[in-house]
């Protein structure tokens, strides 16, 4: 997992690993410092092993609550206390093909359900969600090879924000529209399509688009024009994270490899959209 590579590897993370990687260095700073207050006589090597054991294995599940018809049933205020470890279930690996086994629990247990024929020693899958290759990295450790991710996406906010003011960075904001820019397998999502028109076109035929007073067809070559130098850009600086991943001695082969395949994943990606566009 990227929380136990060298500082020099998780330089090189995709950005949207990168985030997530942060977010789990300070939940995990939290919990050591509430535990170890605690418990002095706990070793951080333990307990950061029996953390992992925990975040990379549990499954969301909320208690069934007891049921009223005077009170409705009270929604959770912290998915983190809504993960549970459930026995056996947690030798399931993932995939997002539709072949994954479905789980399903009840107050009785729970159940994994498959909806094809497995043969006799064929391994098993259950879905951990729709996640990109990102977060599977970062959460737990692997990727999905090739293109097999369905899922998978590739983030675009600095290269979109990049193109805009301050200014504009906060009408953005104003709208709700600010940041959260994604690239998946199909197209760009519709938030970076907003980002893109106020970049190359005027503030008012912007604001026609984000009213839905416009459709946004007679500007649309225009805005794949800034979309395909922003995604060359992209890919040229890909080429460059894979160069220097190449040439790190730091680190194991195999966290080494599995970061140059994933750079290389977001390179395909990047390329399957500028195929799009010049088509």
């Amino acid at each position: 997992m990227p929380l136990l590579w060298p500082p020099s590897l998780q330089e090189l993370l995709p950005p949207q690993a990168a985030k997530l990687l942060v977010n789990q260095q300070s939940k995990l700073k939290q919990d050591w410092a509430l535990t170890s207050a605690a418990f002095p006589s706990i070793e951080y090597e333990a307990y950061l092993h029996s953390w992992l054991v925990i975040n990379t294995r549990t499954f969301y599940f909320v208690s069934p609550a007891p049921k009223s018809k005077t009170k409705p049933v009270p929604k959770p205020k912290n998915r983190d206390d809504c993960m549970a470890l459930n026995p056996f279930a947690d030798y399931f690996n993932h995939t997002s093909s539709p072949s994954a086994c479905e789980v399903g629990f009840s107050e009785d247990g729970y159940t994994i359900t498959s909806s094809v024929p497995i043969k006799k020693g064929e391994e098993v899958y259950i879905s951990y969600g729709h996640h990109s290759n990102d977060f599977l990295l970062t959460e737990y450790g692997f990727i999905l090879a090739g293109d097999t991710n369905k899922w998978d996406e590739v983030e675009l906010d600095a290269y979109v924000l990049g193109l805009l003011n301050a200014e504009k960075r906060e009408m953005l904001e104003e709208e709700g529209f600010l940041g959260n820019y994604v690239l998946d397998r199909e197209t760009v999502c519709y938030r970076t399509q907003v980002a893109l028109r106020l970049a190359c076109l005027s503030v008012g035929r912007w604001r026609s688009f984000v009213a839905g007073l416009d459709d946004g067809e007679k500007d649309q070559v225009k805005v794949d024009r800034v979309l395909l130098k922003l995604l060359q850009k992209y890919q040229k600086d890909v080429l460059e994270k894979i160069r220097l991943v190449s040439i790190l001695d730091e680190g194991k082969p195999d966290q080494r490899d599995t970061l140059k395949d994933r750079w290389q994943q977001i390179d395909a990606l990047l390329q399957r959209a500028v195929d799009r566009i010049q088509i």
